[in-house]
């Protein structure tokens, strides 16, 4: 009978639990969380912060797959490969245990990062990570007024509208050139940073967060030259990959910080997979490392390694980043390369930019769409796409994820049969009208 232990139960510790089990009914699987509850979802964080989640607790899911042993509030010390055991600790009690495997999935995640900067340690300067993150930020803003939050990624647009939402005056600094750089060319992002001003959310971007002033309380942040006021920090600069138990378990990380794996999530240390957000992985279009530290890339990743840890011979062999995100009614997404990305990894492209309308103009509730397709010059292979706009966006990069990943040209995305209803889509498909743009210019 094999023995499966599981450090993590969020996205990639609960599927791969799920998956073992699924192809195993013998195995005897364990599963170590240092959380009180099964499962939460940190993606919904922001929307219990601007109250559209009318309980954060929504978020906390109390199932577990069947017949594991789930052993809550119980933190993983140390590995030890030589007697494949797992050292706990029970948080309350203190009782700590060896429990053996057979195979073992680390799946502990990541954690929210901190810039090593004066300040970050005051009163009234969270993260955006846990559910007890989300508790405290709502707490915070029944007093604050002015909220500062840095970084202009995904969480840190979010949680900017979320604020505003909630009443309070928000400004957000991004250090990059345009905000969501890791999604959008600048031209697109444009149109983002143009909604969130129209929403009431001041937008600095180029602009690095020097400190973060108060005595117990934060008072203000100094960005770049200025100060601004602020009784409420938001630092969303992006996620760590969770990795000391793997390190100090002689585990090899690869260059940018995850778990190294194969493409079976083995790491380096035999009988040891790994999944989720401590993982490093492969960009599919570059062969370069790269993290991807995403709900959906998790659950890949756990399918994989579930399979695998009970003798399977399932592969995960990269990722194409394809991320969505919103503000208000307006969807942004994309998958693949930046024009920045393309150019950092040595590959020539033509991209052309539409603006389309998602039905036809005489339709009630017409809205412009933006696509824009990034094409490399060689093979005329489609190589990223991002779409921005009220409806169809999550569907349409998700068609361009496929597209991508069978290695389709630009004239095949052109010629692609497509429907049309005026209620539902306009007559001519916007991404084909972006794919004969960039036909032209090729």
């Amino acid at each position: 009978m094999t023995s499966v232990v599981i450090i993590g139960h969020e996205s990639a510790g609960f599927t791969a639990a799920s998956t073992a089990r699924a192809i195993d009914k013998q195995a005897e699987i364990t599963v170590v969380e240092r959380n009180p509850y099964p499962l939460y979802h940190p993606c919904g964080i922001p929307f219990a912060i601007s109250g559209e989640l009318p309980d954060i607790k929504v978020l906390i899911e109390n199932t577990k797959p069947p017949n594991i042993e789930l052993r809550l509030g119980t933190e993983a010390k140390s590995i030890d490969p030589d007697k494949k055991t797992v050292k706990v600790i029970e948080l309350k009690s203190g009782k700590t245990e060896n429990i053996p495997y057979d195979s073992l999935i680390v799946a502990i995640g990541s954690y929210a990062f901190r810039p090593s900067i004066r300040g970050t340690d005051l009163k009234g300067v969270y993260v955006v990570r846990t559910v007890e993150d989300g508790e405290a930020i709502i707490q915070a803003t029944k007093k604050a007024k002015q909220a500062v939050v840095v970084g202009g990624g995904a969480i840190g647009v979010e949680t900017s509208v979320a604020l505003r939402r909630r009443g309070l005056e928000v400004l957000l600094v991004e250090l990059m050139p345009h905000l969501l750089p890791t999604m959008l060319d600048q031209d697109m992002a444009e149109l983002v940073t143009q909604r969130l001003q129209k929403e009431g959310i001041r937008v600095l971007c180029a602009q690095q967060l020097r400190e973060i002033r108060g005595d117990k309380n934060v008072r203000s942040v100094v960005v770049g030259e200025k100060e601004y006021p602020a009784d409420l920090v938001i630092v969303a600069v992006g996620v760590k990959p969770e990795v000391r138990l793997a390190k100090e378990a002689g585990i090899e990380l690869g260059p940018t910080g995850g778990i190294k794996v194969d493409r079976y999530l083995r790491t380096s240390v035999p009988e040891i997979f790994a999944a989720g957000d401590c993982v490093e992985t492969q960009n599919l279009i570059t062969g370069e490392p790269t993290l991807s530290q995403l709900a959906t890339t998790a659950i890949r990743m756990g399918k994989a390694a579930g399979e695998n840890a009970v003798g399977g011979k399932a592969t995960f062999t990269g990722t194409f980043n394809t991320v969505v995100t919103s503000v208000h009614e307006l969807i942004i997404a994309s998958t693949g390369l930046t024009t920045s990305a393309a150019k950092k990894a040595g590959i020539d492209v033509v991209s052309a930019r539409v603006r389309m309308s998602n039905k036809p103009h005489y339709y009630p509730g017409a809205e412009p769409i933006y696509v824009k397709l990034l094409v490399e010059t060689g093979e005329h292979k489609i190589i990223g796409g991002q779409v921005i706009g009220t409806e169809g966006v999550a569907e349409r990069v998700n068609l361009l994820t496929l597209a991508i990943q069978k290695g389709m040209r630009a004239d095949e995305l052109a010629d692609i049969e497509y429907c049309y209803m005026p209620a539902v889509c306009d007559v001519i498909e916007p991404l084909t009208a972006a794919a004969e743009v960039v036909l032209r210019k090729l």
